[in-house]
């Protein structure tokens, strides 16, 4: 299929989203196939034409408009890090995040794939924040991780978030063909304690980690347990010290 005709079909319509599917449609491709190869175009060629280190230079001079007076030494000191790391993060941002499913993985099994690079994105990320930290290899197991800190063991839950902003300490409904999603057996269970100390939710877009202890969450009533927007949990995000507090509070 010609990549050119795509794009001019959306210069047509005015690059207007709504009208992805109809473009789609007309080629015997899914909304959401093509709005990927949209995206992935469209952010190559926007970074093809950006300068990473001007970016970040006008942001650190951003940065510093608004830092106040009495801490512009502090600023200083940090200011060489800071452009760096601010750098690499303009590459991430102009890549749209981490590369997914770049090979078109039958959608079954980059599911199945996605949950495992979750999973293996928190353990490398508690390893190199220094933490003893071991995926379990059990699928059966309520927990997905266990991490040995200050001679204890701690079971963790992981799930994977992309797009949404919204995590659930309940697990999915089964349903399919042939399935009974009313039944008992197939309704998704809460997820508390009994399962996991900590439950981790892994943003596989940049890699940014929301950890949760499962004492916070057991508090919750079982109808607020199931919808919780990650903005109104911020003490969570990248809060590595949960760790430690589960591990020296008694």
């Amino acid at each position: 299929m010609d990549e050119s005709e795509l794009v001019q079909e959306l210069i047509n319509k005015n690059y207007v989203k709504s009208k992805v599917k109809e473009i789609a449609l007309s080629h015997g491709l899914t909304e959401a196939q093509l709005k990927k190869f949209y995206s992935m175009k469209f952010f190559s060629e926007i970074a093809e034409d950006l300068n990473l280190q001007e970016l970040a230079n006008l942001n650190i001079e951003d940065i510093a408009s608004k830092v106040p007076d009495e801490k512009q030494q502090k600023f200083k000191f940090i200011k060489t890090e800071l452009k760096h790391i601010i750098e690499k993060s303009l590459y991430i941002a102009m890549t749209n995040g981490f590369p997914v499913n770049i090979n078109d993985i039958e959608s079954g099994v980059m599911t199945a794939n996605a949950g495992d690079s979750a999973e293996f994105i928190f353990v490398a990320r508690a390893i190199l924040a220094g933490f003893n930290c071991s995926s379990v290899d059990v699928r059966s197991s309520r927990y997905d991780a266990i991490i040995d800190y200050n001679n204890k063991l701690l079971r963790v839950q992981i799930k994977g978030i992309s797009t949404g902003s919204n995590i659930s300490f309940k697990d999915r409904d089964r349903g399919g063909q042939g399935i009974d999603y009313t039944h008992e057996r197939n309704i998704g269970q809460r997820i508390t304690s009994e399962d996991c100390d900590i439950y981790v939710a892994v943003d596989k877009q940049v890699g940014i980690c929301y950890i949760v202890p499962m004492s916070w969450a057991d508090l919750l009533s079982f109808e607020d347990c199931q919808k919780i927007k990650l903005i109104d949990i911020p003490h969570y995000k990248e809060n590595w010290d949960v760790i430690k507090k589960l591990t020296t509070s008694d």
